[in-house]
């Protein structure tokens, strides 16, 4: 478990600053397990065994919470899970895979004369969202790739493609609207005494930051459908042009099926039967009927 004081010059080692003051705690999902002095500690437990999205709970002794925030990447990297606690002179973040390791360090650089956990805990907060308008323009760019590759008709897997961005920001919509609800739970703490939440400010700020970054996942998603219907009418307009290929080819040869079903029967005096050029008007009457079609259906512009 890594413990520290949050004091004026930011974050300091507990057992080498000495003293009392506000602390953060970053212990494992096993160290918790062992700990002692957390309220509802069972329902916490339970929780970090399927973190599936995000939420913070208000209680009278704190906020318990639990954060589930989506890579930012092309890679399929895990989520960043972990459960917290922030009590008034206390933030325990829970965390199982390690990820937390460089935080405190990450802190130190940015925590300036905050000394409230609930501060430590917002900058925590804006730091995971750092680049995520970068990350989005780099989304928006692919998609623009993407519209660019369905009007050249280019070979490319358009629809995986765009399925993939879709999931992508649906992930992100339900992400920053969860960080919405939690940030509103922690601006109503700060009017309800601010014992917990000294000041609703900053986290009003994050909960109109986590709204625009909302606002504009909600225009890629705009986009990608509008993407996805024009890949859709592409499709379909290329299945007509064949089946319309198909039809003028089947209709040019029903009339020569039908001279090949009378010329196919049997019969001793059937006319042209042992004329001398019968075979040879036959196939010039197979050219004359096919070329009079032909002309037809490129007055009718079928061709």
């Amino acid at each position: 478990m890594l413990e520290y004081l949050i004091g004026s010059r930011g974050l300091s080692p507990a057992g080498a600053a000495g003293g009392d003051g506000p602390r953060l705690r970053i212990m494992s999902a096993e160290e918790f397990r062992q700990a002692e002095g957390y309220f509802r500690q069972k329902q916490m437990l339970h929780s970090l065994g399927s973190i599936r999205y995000s939420k913070g709970e208000a209680f009278a002794q704190g906020i318990q919470g639990v954060l589930r925030i989506p890579p930012k990447g092309e890679t399929a990297a895990a989520h960043l899970a972990l459960g917290f606690y922030l009590e008034p002179d206390r933030l325990t973040l829970i965390e199982s895979a390690g990820s937390l390791k460089a935080l405190p360090g990450q802190l130190k650089e940015r925590l300036g004369e905050h000394t409230a956990p609930d501060r430590v805990l917002l900058l925590f907060l804006e730091m995971t969202a750092e680049d995520d308008v970068l990350y989005l323009q780099h989304i928006e760019e692919q998609m623009d790739r993407l519209e660019q590759a369905v009007l050249d008709d280019a070979p490319v897997q358009v629809f995986e493609a765009l399925m993939q961005c879709r999931k992508r920001l649906s992930e992100l919509n339900a992400h920053y609207e969860q960080m919405s609800a939690l940030g509103e739970l922690m601006a109503a703490a700060a009017e309800d005494g601010g014992r917990l939440v000294r000041t609703a400010a900053p986290w009003q700020s994050y909960v109109s930051r986590m709204g625009r970054l909302q606002r504009y996942v909600g225009l890629l998603r705009e986009y990608a459908a509008q993407l996805r219907d024009i890949y859709q009418t592409k499709q379909d307009a290329r299945q007509n042009r064949t089946m319309s290929i198909l039809t003028v080819v089947t209709t040019l040869f029903l009339p020569l099926t039908l001279l090949t079903g009378w010329y196919g029967m049997n019969f001793a005096y059937m006319p042209e039967l042992r004329w001398r050029y019968g075979y040879a008007a036959v196939a010039v009457l197979a050219v004359a009927v096919v070329t009079a079609e032909i002309i037809y259906f490129k007055k009718k512009k079928m061709l």
